[in-house]
């Protein structure tokens, strides 16, 4: 219909209204033009939209999965530098508690770190991330994944240097008994007396609450990470940082 119009415009030799067909046709170029490229600015909003909260929801598993190991590593320590102290001072009367042996046999706690991360992964492969969130928002992701690569290192690391020393089982006043109504349906049995006499035990312990007190300070630092990469996606999205309550 517009060509034809012009068609017979020019035969014409009407300048003007060919002048107007021109214009109505470029018009409506431009505004189709507009009209796709602010669908897709609304649909690429969308998606980033989407991708943020799904994040949202993975940083706050992952911090209540961390706020759950670094409770479990300080209470650990902490009743572990209680044993110590009264092997040391010869003091054992009472020692012996289901807290008491935990401690002494959790200096191997080396368990790895494997967060939910799909939507991270889609993020990247989809070269997202730079158009997503603002600067303190990348920053802290990326300060995030960086310790959660760091964490993993230092496991893999103190794995192969407990292979070198001695385990709980090589005590010959270390052994296990049946305990019916637990999970693993056993129980440590430690005899202090013997443990408390013997040098090389004490230095086992020793060893054993250095590395888990170094694994305690990385956790806590992945920790304090997760918890301001959660507060950053909160902040984008509108929504509290808010973790799923865990139990031990």
């Amino acid at each position: 219909m517009i060509l034809a119009r012009i068609t017979q415009a020019l035969r014409d030799q009407n300048w003007l209204a060919v002048s107007l067909e021109f214009i109505i046709v470029i018009a409506g170029v431009v505004i189709g033009f507009q009209v796709t490229q602010w669908s897709s600015s609304q649909a690429e909003a969308e998606r980033r939209a989407v991708a943020l909260d799904r994040l949202h929801d993975e940083v706050e598993d992952a911090v209540s999965a961390l706020r759950l190991m670094t409770t479990n590593y300080d209470r650990l320590n902490t009743t572990r530098t209680e044993v110590i102290e009264r092997l040391i001072a010869d003091d054992l009367e009472g020692i012996g508690s289901d807290a008491d042996i935990s401690s002494v046999t959790s200096t191997s706690l080396l368990p790895a770190f494997s967060p939910r991360q799909g939507v991270y992964t889609e993020i990247i492969s989809s070269g997202m991330l730079s158009s997503l969130g603002d600067e303190d928002f990348r920053d802290a992701l990326g300060d995030y994944q960086a310790g959660v690569t760091f964490l993993q290192e230092q496991i893999d690391y103190f794995r192969t240097i407990v292979t070198t020393r001695p385990k709980i089982a090589d005590f010959d006043y270390v052994y296990l008994a049946y305990a019916p109504g637990t999970v693993r349906q056993r129980r440590h049995v430690v005899e202090w007396d013997a443990a408390a006499a013997d040098p090389e035990f004490l230095q086992f312990l020793l060893d054993g609450n250095n590395s888990m007190r170094a694994m305690s300070v990385w956790w806590g630092n992945l920790l304090s990470q997760a918890e301001t990469l959660c507060a950053q996606t909160g902040r984008l999205t509108g929504q509290p940082c808010a973790p799923p309550e865990t139990s031990e």
